[in-house]
């Protein structure tokens, strides 16, 4: 669901805001450019791809009817440029090779929502009250729930009720794509120790 501050802020950036594009790049910058790794393993080159594709797409004061389509614009051209890349390199035969074994179209979708799956998850986790929110920081951090008890002077015991309470928020903020989504990758989004 969009909300009004979201709207407000795709209309600015369609009308060529300067601090909408700040917001951009501070709120989607990242989300795209590990999207871009998914077709192209260098850094550097994702995001040059993801700022010209950005650029662009500022500069030409496109419009984009909801965030939406905003955001399938930018996967779709992010997918574009990397596939582009790897033409140019003459390693798009390699790369369609083994994209033919993991069914090229089901991958785009999954890679798209793993980022989706991923941002709601780090946004949500960042809501949580505390001690809460500092257990599910340590959690994706990778440390076991012995860790996170240290950590905060907590019960193994109490890290484990947190888990579970916080693991019940995301599974209904995450309903809507779980709908759609393997469970399986859905650990594998959240690496695992929030499941556990």
């Amino acid at each position: 669901m969009v909300n009004d501050s979201e709207e407000a802020w795709l209309k600015s950036f369609c009308a060529g805001d300067e601090q909408a594009y700040k917001f951009f790049f501070e709120h989607y910058y990242q989300l795209f450019a590990h999207f871009a790794m998914k077709y192209v393993p260098d850094a550097a080159v994702c995001e040059d791809i993801v700022h010209e594709v950005i650029f662009e797409c500022y500069a030409s004061r496109r419009l984009f009817k909801s965030l939406e389509s905003f955001k399938s614009f930018f996967y779709v051209s992010i997918k574009n440029r990397c596939l582009n890349y790897l033409e140019h390199k003459r390693a798009e035969l390699n790369y369609l090779n083994d994209a033919s074994a993991r069914q090229e179209h089901d991958f785009f979708l999954d890679a798209i929502i793993e980022e989706e799956v991923y941002a709601i998850m780090h946004k949500t986790c960042k809501e949580f009250p505390d001690p809460l929110r500092q257990v599910f920081d340590l959690v994706l951090e990778g440390k076991s729930n012995e860790e996170i008890a240290s950590v905060l002077g907590l019960s193994v015991d109490s890290v484990k009720s947190y888990k579970k309470r916080g693991k019940q928020i995301l599974k209904k903020k995450l309903g809507p794509l779980l709908a759609y989504w393997d469970f399986f990758k859905i650990e594998k989004v959240a690496r695992c120790a929030i499941w556990s």
